[in-house]
């Protein structure tokens, strides 16, 4: 992350700098000035309670390093995909799951006495969605080597037998004189 990100991070300016020669970072990535008594998490909170939230701008430098660093090809209307749709969300998530590590329980009361999960969780998993659909829309997800292809039938980047299941079960024959 170059220094003038560093230094606008956080900030109501969009305009975050460049990211590379010619290639300039976008951003809606606001943060509140840290309000302890609003806070949910303030009796937990292991940050200096001044300035900008703590919380929020870890979680804002952990983003932005790994999205600069792990996708250095990003273009211009893909970088202004991520500054002004994709952080905005990742931020929602980050407040929301503060709210999430305020709760008791996960679940409460209704006024009926019907027992409901928290509503913070379903929003969340929405939240999760839709920030995995926006990555997809940039033909941008995350993928991990060595995982098995269904499709072709191959056990690329796994050690077992690939024909484990075919011995467990046996080949339709008769297994007759086995002892179990």
């Amino acid at each position: 992350m170059t220094e003038t990100i560093k230094t606008n991070l956080g900030d109501m300016q969009l305009d975050k700098g460049n990211v590379r020669k010619d290639v300039r970072l976008f951003a809606w990535d606001a943060i509140r000035s840290c309000s302890p008594s609003e806070c949910p998490v303030s009796s937990v909170c292991t940050y200096i309670k001044r300035g900008k939230c703590a919380v929020l701008v870890q979680y804002l430098k952990a983003l932005y390093d790994s999205v600069l660093s792990n996708y250095k090809t990003l273009d211009d209307v893909s970088l202004f995909k991520v500054g002004m749709q994709i952080v905005p969300l990742y931020l929602q998530l980050a407040k929301m799951q503060m709210v999430e590590m305020s709760l008791d329980s996960p679940v409460y009361h209704t006024e009926k006495g019907a027992v409901l999960a928290h509503p913070i969780y379903r929003e969340i998993r929405e939240t999760l969605k839709t920030i995995h659909l926006m990555w997809k829309d940039l033909d941008l997800s995350f993928s991990f080597l060595g995982k098995p292809d269904p499709e072709s039938g191959s056990d690329k980047g796994t050690h077992g037998d690939p024909n484990f299941y075919e011995n467990i079960i046996g080949s339709g024959k008769s297994q007759k004189g086995v002892i179990r």
